[in-house]
């Protein structure tokens, strides 16, 4: 059982393209009582973002049609804009190296997680900001 209190949002938006990956990440936000919305690429997510309210993005930085950093810097300016608090979003990468991790957080990312994780890194990663997000 998540250590998240029920009472939170439980809605995540993934962003991602590839099947494999959203598939083994869908299983673990299930194991830990989150629902799923699956964007394939960063303009659904930039879409997705503007009409639901998300306890958290999950965003692939390598998509087709636009990149999670593009997709990350328009969803920031849409709350902006829209005066509405900021939704965490944490980038996932297989890139591990800094200026990839700086570009994240330089495009408003709060996280960065690094491809392939452990089910205990992303509850860690989510338990984190959903708690800030409420304090």
């Amino acid at each position: 059982m998540s250590k998240l209190s029920a009472a939170t949002n439980r809605l995540v938006l993934l962003a991602d393209d590839n099947d494999e990956t959203a598939f083994v990440i869908e299983a673990m936000l299930d194991m830990m009582d989150f629902a799923v919305e699956r964007a394939r690429n960063g303009q659904d997510a930039l879409e997705m973002s503007a009409a639901n309210a998300y306890a958290l993005i999950l965003m692939d930085i390598e998509m087709p049609v636009m990149d999670g950093l593009a997709a990350t810097k328009a969803i920031r300016s849409q709350e902006i804009a829209a005066l509405v608090p900021a939704v965490p979003i944490v980038g996932i990468t297989g890139h591990s190296d800094k200026a990839t991790h700086r570009l994240c957080q330089l495009a408003g990312m709060d996280e960065v997680l690094c491809k392939p994780f452990l089910m205990e890194e992303l509850e860690a990663r989510l338990t984190a900001l959903c708690a800030k997000r409420v304090n």
